[in-house]
C-alpha cells in the first residue's frame, strides 16, 4: 500500500506539472481530485489499523511517514490552484515537522522521483478497486451491508488477468468482507445472457433489414453470446439465406445473475456474488454488528481510542449466544479486557440497541485509561 501511493503520488505529480505546464489547470485539478480520493477513501481507510496500533513500530512509522509525505507533496502540488488550502495544510504539516521554508508559496514544487512509479503496481491496485466497487454496488442493490460477510465471488478472467487478481487478492477480500475468490474461463455458467440491436449503428447499416436481423439477434443463446464475445463477431443466417456479420460495437450485451447470484460489470471486468447468507455467515455479520454499536459508544462515552474497556450484553438469546461464540474476536475489535453476556455491575455508559431484528442493551466501562 505503501509503494502504491508512493507511485500515485510521483504519477500525479508528473502529470499536474505537465498540465500547468500547458496552461491547463482544469485538467491539472482534476487529476488532483483524483488522487484525494485514492487518497483518503483507499489508502487512509484501508491503513486504520496501522494507523491506530498501539505503541511505536516500523510498520505505524512507515504509515505515517508516508502519509506526511503525500499531504506535504498535495499542499504544494494544490498551491496554484488553490492558494490557501495549500497553505493551510502546509502550516498543519509543519507543526507537526518544522520545514525549512514557512510558507508553502515560498517553496520549491516537488520533484517526481521516476524510480517510485509503478505502473504494473497501479494497474493491480486499480483492478482492486474497481473489483471492490463492484461487489459493493452488488451489496448496495440487494441490501446487504458490508459487515455482513459473504461466502464468495467468480471472476471470469483469463490466465493474465488471474495473476494479477491474485497479487491483490487478500486487499479485495479485506475490503468487501467476502471469503473466498474463485476464477472461472468465462461467465456463461455463472450468467444468462441477452444481446439486442444498437440500432443507432445498425439502423444506418442495414436500413429495411433491420427488423429480421433483430429478431434473429433475441433468439440468440447464452452460448451464442459468449462465443461472439470471444471472437468479436457473429455471423446471422436470415430466413431468406442472407448472411449478415455483426462485430461487438452492434450489439448491446444484457447479463442477468442466475439464482443466489448477483453479476455487475465495469471496466470490462464482471463479478459475480453468490448472495446465500449461511448461518454462520449471519452469526459472523452479527457479530461485527455488535463490535459497530461498541466503537459507536466508545465515541458517544469520549472514551479514548486506546482505553481498554469491560462490555456486558443483556436481552436477546441470539445476541447473547453470538457474544459469547465470538469474544475473543470482539475483545480484540473493542480492545474489550472482558465481554459477558449479563449487565454489568458498575458501567461508565449503558444503551439499548436493535440489531438486525434482536432488541439488547449493552453497557460499557472503562477498565484502564491510556
Amino acid at each position: 500500500m505503501d509503494r502504491w501511493i508512493t507511485s500515485r503520488l510521483n504519477t500525479t505529480i508528473k502529470q499536474v506539472d505537465e498540465f500547468l505546464e500547458d496552461y491547463e489547470p482544469t485538467k491539472a485539478a482534476r487529476e488532483i481530485e483524483d488522487f484525494v480520493e485514492e487518497l483518503s477513501n483507499w489508502y487512509i481507510r484501508r491503513n486504520r489499523r496501522r494507523f491506530w496500533k498501539e505503541g511505536k513500530s516500523l510498520d505505524k512509522t512507515a504509515a505515517y511517514q508516508t502519509l506526511f509525505e503525500c499531504l506535504l507533496s498535495l499542499a504544494k502540488i494544490i498551491s496554484p490552484i488553490a492558494p490557501y488550502m495549500g497553505e493551510w495544510i502546509f502550516k498543519q504539516l509543519n507543526e507537526v515537522c518544522e520545514q525549512d521554508e514557512k510558507s508553502v508559496h515560498l517553496s520549491f514544487y516537488p520533484t517526481v522521483e521516476e524510480t517510485a512509479i509503478d505502473k504494473q503496481l497501479e494497474k493491480r491496485m486499480d483492478v482492486a478497486r474497481t473489483i471492490s466497487s463492484i461487489v459493493l454496488r452488488v451489496r448496495n442493490q440487494i441490501d446487504v451491508n458490508v459487515r455482513q460477510p459473504l461466502s464468495r465471488i467468480i471472476l471470469p478472467m483469463d490466465k493474465e488477468q488471474r495473476s494479477v487478481v491474485e497479487a491483490i487478492k487478500d486487499i479485495i477480500l479485506d475490503e468487501v468482507n467476502v471469503k473466498e475468490i474463485e476464477f472461472v474461463d468465462d461467465d456463461s455458467g455463472i450468467v444468462s445472457k441477452t444481446a439486442k440491436p444498437n440500432f443507432p449503428v445498425l439502423g444506418k447499416r442495414l436500413g429495411k433489414k433491420m427488423k429480421a436481423v433483430a429478431a434473429k439477434i433475441r433468439e440468440l443463446s447464452t452460448e451464442d453470446i459468449t462465443a461472439f464475445e470471444s471472437k468479436g463477431s457473429i455471423e446471422l443466417t436470415l430466413d431468406d439465406g442472407e448472411k449478415i456479420r455483426l462485430t461487438s460495437n452492434e450489439l448491446d450485451i444484457q447479463r442477468t445473475g442466475l439464482k443466489g447470484w448477483s453479476v455487475e460489470s465495469e471496466k470490462g471486468i464482471t463479478v459475480a456474488v453468490d448472495t446465500k447468507i449461511t448461518e454462520e455467515l449471519e452469526l459472523e455479520g452479527l457479530s461485527r454488528e455488535f463490535v459497530n454499536r461498541i466503537q459507536n459508544m466508545r465515541k458517544e462515552a469520549d472514551f479514548d481510542v486506546t482505553d481498554r474497556i469491560a462490555i456486558g450484553i443483556s436481552g436477546s438469546e441470539k445476541m447473547e449466544n453470538v457474544v459469547t461464540s465470538t469474544a475473543d474476536n470482539i475483545k480484540a475489535e473493542t480492545l474489550a479486557e472482558e465481554v459477558k453476556a449479563e449487565p454489568l455491575e458498575v458501567s461508565d455508559f449503558i444503551k439499548t440497541w436493535d440489531i438486525e431484528g434482536n432488541e439488547v442493551e449493552i453497557s460499557i466501562r472503562r477498565t484502564v485509561k491510556s
